[in-house]
């Protein structure tokens, strides 16, 4: 059984920051676990290979060796027949709700973190094509070939509302001020708790007695938090946050390796190596200074002649790549000039539009 931990949805906000490497990659591979969660192997610009693994309340990158059932058929393999070699257009959370998007070109993979989980694939016209659990509300339906609705958000975002809304809907609300801004906004309420507390509000009073000066307070320090960047990760009771409420059981260098940890911690898994855990620590310090680079293969920058397809480019021709790259360091060691080996290469197939060896610079076509 997954573990039941649950991440605040700034947590999960920050999360799905964490994970933006992901997108322009490939996805390689797509397996079911022992668990059932569901692994998906997937080809990125910066790191080479990575587990994107989808458990029923969390999404996470793992670096450690997880067992795959042998034949699993079913819900995995359906995934792999429209996903296999698809470029992940982008993963977003959906507001602020625990949902997340992945979209690929022709279809989107839809994934709610909350109840039991559930995992949606839909075409680009959010047609369900499959759904892992069948469900069904007054209002929506998640079944093949029903259009997806997502849920009703628990409130606004604090970041899409304005101070004149905010104050007149609290004015209209019947609840103490502090239900009642639980009920308008979409936001966490330990961290409502901590701005009422920081700001000495106090939250029993009658939601129609609060005054405009305070409800602008209120707004705008949720504002602040739930626009700041994550620092550390921190469990309290089973709970995920990215934001110091002063109380903490356990503190984590990074939301992502905070989930690796302890949603893996319970699998019947051989213990982690330590230089798998070494490796999980220093991938998420490097995604906080995660800048855009090009892409390097043996020392030589490669540029596609389509900027907006390089991605692609390099990704699919890969492993010609790699032969055209030990070609040119062969012939480069018997002392051919760089206008040599293009010859000798572009007689076999006109591939090199430019070689140049003290620039460390090498374009190449497909066309």
């Amino acid at each position: 059984m997954c573990m039941e931990i649950q991440l605040s949805n700034l947590a999960l906000h920050h999360l799905i920051e964490e994970l933006q490497y992901f997108e322009n990659g490939f996805v390689n591979n797509i397996q079911t676990l022992d668990n059932n969660w569901i692994k998906m192997k997937v080809h990125t610009k910066e790191f080479g290979d990575k587990q994107l693994i989808l458990a029923p309340n969390a999404i996470f990158a793992s670096s450690q060796s997880l067992q795959a059932k042998q034949s699993p058929g079913g819900f995995s393999a359906f995934l792999k027949k429209f996903l296999y070699n698809q470029r992940m257009v982008n993963i977003k959370q959906h507001g602020l709700d625990r949902i997340i998007e992945i979209e690929f070109p022709e279809c989107k993979l839809i994934i709610e973190l909350f109840a039991k989980g559930n995992l949606i694939l839909c075409d680009k016209h959010n047609k369900i094509l499959r759904a892992f659990r069948k469900e069904e509300w007054k209002d929506r339906k998640l079944e093949q070939g029903e259009e997806y609705k997502f849920p009703s958000s628990r409130g606004i975002s604090p970041l899409e509302e304005n101070d004149k809304n905010f104050f007149e809907n609290l004015k209209k609300n019947e609840k103490t001020l502090f239900g009642a801004v639980v009920d308008i906004l979409n936001v966490s309420p330990p961290i409502l708790e901590l701005v009422f507390n920081n700001e000495k509000i106090d939250k029993l009073i009658n939601a129609k007695e609060v005054n405009e000066k305070t409800a602008n307070k209120i707004l705008n320090e949720l504002k602040k938090i739930y626009s700041s960047k994550q620092e550390k990760a921190y469990l309290i009771k089973n709970n995920l946050f990215t934001t110091d409420l002063g109380i903490k059981d356990k503190e984590f260098e990074s939301i992502n390796f905070a989930v690796n940890s302890l949603l893996l911690a319970q699998l019947e898994e051989t213990p982690k190596k330590e230089d798998e855990n070494k490796n999980d620590i220093k991938q998420d310090k490097d995604l906080k200074n995660l800048k855009s680079r090009q892409l390097q293969i043996s020392g030589i920058n490669i540029q596609a002649e389509e900027t907006q397809k390089k991605g692609e480019e390099i990704y699919l021709h890969y492993t010609e790549i790699k032969d055209l790259l030990n070609a040119i360091n062969i012939a480069k060691s018997k002392n051919l000039t760089e206008k040599e080996i293009m010859e000798k290469i572009n007689k076999i197939k006109p591939l090199i539009k430019e070689l140049d060896f003290k620039k460390k610079k090498l374009i190449i076509s497909f066309k």
